[in-house]
């Protein structure tokens, strides 16, 4: 009965937000309507490999043959040649029920904005097995490239009722650029529209339910995006007893990892991020990626990702909720979470890390910047500067210098199930970390004040729970925490070696641990203390190559940041063509603007090999090591070829 209330309840919440938070649109009828589209558009372009939109009109009718239609656009590239107002009417997300359809050729907004647009849903699937609802400029691409195109901030993706199914699956697919994304590429896209979610989901506990949202693609299978950014807003507020919930800036859920090739490269979030609700379901979300079957490499989150999970369990990174392999990604701004979820899992980086044996890679050269609070009462709760749980993940040449302010108002327990770890750069881990810092204090706190009785787990400067080697690493963080049972630590429980702590860093807790080797404030500073030499003269370790570690004068208050290596007798190439140059994945990157050939050497001055470069990004693959190339230095790590 009181579930039936509370069901009654948010109907007529919704209707009452519906109104008064959303008034109703000035805009008439749908683009499809008939006379609202240029019904000449395809017989005038049907012959022409490279078909041009000039007007709304045309734009209105390539969106409306992708509903009434089989034909997808195959081997045709459909470009923009001006900037588009689509003011004039509402553009339903363009799908086909009876035929599937998709888009499967090149769409080159050849760098035009589209504005005005208001992206309604589209329902597929009425039967017993399956039903969908999307939203996006397209409805689905597959084996299609969409490139150099641009939503502004007057667009707007808006979703906003009440979904009933009974039997079979559901899934919500918002995406501001495409709601579905299968075996295709995006290339420079950009949405600045908001997209806004309030939902309300009755379905079956026996059945899967999944809500996607974000700004680029929301489901993605066998994807790449490739300088992307999103700078609008994510709002998501859904309540369901059943549903799981996937949000980010770039990419959302995304089908079985094994056998595909998602990656993300060069993308940036600008928007913030905001989800919440009421759910059993578990909720995913990160700044970029909120799955774990995307590499990322080169990203960054620039603006603040919040969430509040009343009952699921909450799984929160500033650029991914989960990885198979994250490089040179970073994160700069807040990662907030309050959860009453079992398990909750928080990092500044990514949440987890995924366990797959043929494609997880290192976390190598991340960072965060943004400070991280954690609200929970949840039973298992796990949270670090960079990451919150790894189980398959080495963490190589990464840094927090965000605080951790973490809350738990969890049960009194010493059972194995219910258990707090936090840690400046990782909270719970059974990988090594290598040559890593940490700049952040970090808080526990326990929101149980007069209860008695005690809780385990443990919080450390660098790692909460070290199961594995700990390696070369610092942290000048105050650590406390007044939760009963849980141990203090200044580096981590165990497995320390030859790591370092401030020795005026505050340290309180019930129970402390003081591994690790003390050097002073002014000693960490001063190059002539021989911090700095002891951590240079262990910046390799087990055939893994980290970088090395100096001063530069303004950064990081003065304590000891990465740096690229110093090599001699190596020259730097006059022409400077070759832009950026990188390693991720086991493989070397070069980009470049016009074809030459590059000479790639080692450290110590050999030549490798000449690489056979062509304008644009080329990539190659080498063994482990660090490589100098066009006078930049990289290293090249472990990585699924």
């Amino acid at each position: 009965m009181k579930r039936i209330a509370y069901r009654f309840f948010l109907i007529v919440l919704l209707s009452v937000l519906a109104v008064e938070v959303f008034p109703v649109s000035a805009q008439e009828g749908s683009w499809f309507d008939e006379g609202n589209y240029d019904e000449e558009w395809l017989d005038k372009n049907f012959d022409n490999d490279v078909m041009i939109i000039s007007t709304p009109e045309e734009f209105a009718a390539f969106g409306e043959y992708m509903t009434s239609s089989l034909w997808n656009y195959p081997n045709k590239t459909v470009r923009l040649a001006a900037d588009m107002d689509m003011s004039a009417h509402k553009w339903i997300t363009p799908v086909n029920e009876q035929f599937g359809s998709y888009f499967s050729g090149v769409f080159d907004g050849d760098g035009h904005k589209i504005s005005g647009l208001t992206v309604v849903p589209a329902e597929e699937g009425e039967g017993y097995d399956y039903k969908r609802v999307v939203a996006g400029l397209f409805g689905t691409v597959r084996n299609a490239e969409i490139r150099d195109l641009t939503l502004d901030e007057t667009c707007r993706v808006e979703v906003s009722g009440t979904y009933y199914f009974s039997f079979g699956d559901l899934d919500l697919e918002i995406g501001a650029i495409a709601a579905v994304g299968d075996e295709s590429r995006f290339i420079r896209c950009v949405n600045r529209a908001d997209v806004v979610v309030t939902s309300v989901i009755w379905g079956s506990e026996t059945h899967e339910t999944i809500c996607s949202v974000s700004g680029i693609v929301a489901h993605a299978d066998d994807m790449k995006l490739i300088g992307c950014s999103n700078e609008g807003h994510m709002t998501v507020d859904v309540h369901s007893d059943v549903v799981d919930i996937r949000v980010s800036g770039l990419v959302g859920r995304c089908g079985p990892v094994y056998g595909k090739e998602n990656r993300i490269v060069s993308c940036t979030n600008r928007g913030n991020i905001f989800v919440s609700g009421n759910t059993s379901g578990s909720v995913s979300v990160g700044g970029i990626s909120s799955n774990y079957s995307f590499r990322v490499d080169s990203c960054e989150n620039h603006s603040v990702v919040k969430v509040n999970a009343h009952e699921g369990s909450a799984y929160v990174g500033g650029v991914s909720s989960a990885s198979v392999g994250i490089t040179y990604s970073f994160n700069k701004d807040s990662v907030i979470c309050e959860s009453d979820g079992f398990e909750v899992q928080v990092g500044g980086v990514c949440s987890y890390s995924f366990y797959n044996s043929s494609q997880t890679d290192s976390l190598y050269t991340c960072g965060n910047e943004g400070e991280i609070e954690v609200k929970s009462n949840g039973s298992m709760l796990s949270v670090g500067g960079v990451m919150g749980q790894n189980t398959d993940c080495p963490v190589v040449d990464c840094w927090n210098r965000g605080g951790l302010k973490i809350e738990s108002s969890a049960p009194r327990s010493s059972s194995r199930w219910n258990a707090i770890y936090a840690g400046g750069l990782v909270g719970y881990c059974e990988e090594p970390v290598y040559n890593s810092y940490n700049r952040g204090n970090i808080s526990l706190i326990d929101a149980h004040i007069d209860e008695e009785g005690s809780s385990q787990g443990s919080v450390g400067g660098l790692v909460g729970k070290a199961y594995k080697l700990l390696w070369n690493s610092y942290s000048t963080g105050d650590v406390c925490s007044d939760v009963a049972g849980v141990k203090v630590c200044r580096l981590s429980e165990s497995n320390v070696h030859f790591c370092y702590y401030n020795s005026d860093a505050v340290i309180e807790g019930t129970e402390v641990g003081e591994n690790g080797i003390a050097y002073s404030t002014a000693e960490m500073q001063s190059a002539g203390s021989g911090f700095l030499e002891a951590l240079n003269n262990n910046a390799m370790k087990g055939g893994t190559s980290c970088r090395n570690w100096g001063y530069i004068p303004g950064e990081n208050d003065g304590y000891p940041v990465h740096i690229d290596r110093i090599v001699d007798g190596v020259d730097s190439p006059a022409d400077h063509s070759v832009g950026r140059v990188y390693a991720a994945n086991g493989r070397l990157f070069v980009q470049s603007d016009r074809s030459m050939q590059l000479p790639v050497y080692k450290v110590t001055g050999q030549i490798v090999k000449i690489m056979n470069v062509v304008e644009g990004l080329n990539t190659d693959y080498l063994p482990c090591g660090v490589y100098v190339v066009a006078g930049q230095v990289v290293a090249v790590t472990a990585g699924n070829k």
